[in-house]
């Protein structure tokens, strides 16, 4: 049998591996809390890009069949519709540029603060 002073240091022993294993699960629980907002609020931001870049594309491709129906190429052909891809690729590799070096720009002015 084991004497007294055994039992508390086992008891102690004990205590002390289901107090860090308590802070070890709690932490986890915090860090995956953590993980799942931060993804959720990736996705609703995604979605949000997601509708924006529908209007833009509504409202680009109307422009384009403007200007296609300006120029005497009406029709629904595939003529029209590659006409049409390569005049929206130009917009918006024009507004892939731009934004990129507003963000390029953005990123200097955040290294330069650190």
């Amino acid at each position: 049998m084991a004497s007294e002073e055994e039992r508390k240091g086992i008891h102690s022993r004990i205590k002390g591996i289901a107090h860090r294993s308590f802070h070890t699960v709690r932490s986890s629980a915090v860090n995956l809390k953590s993980e799942i907002k931060k993804n959720v609020l990736t996705a609703v931001l995604a979605a949000f890009g997601f509708v924006i870049a529908l209007v833009w594309r509504d409202a680009i491709r109307a422009g384009v069949d403007e200007i296609i129906q300006r120029s005497g190429m009406e029709g629904t052909g595939y003529i029209y519709q590659i006409v049409s891809a390569v005049i929206v690729t130009i917009i918006c590799v024009i507004g892939i540029l731009f934004f990129s070096r507003i963000k390029g720009e953005e990123d200097v002015k955040d290294c330069e603060k650190k």
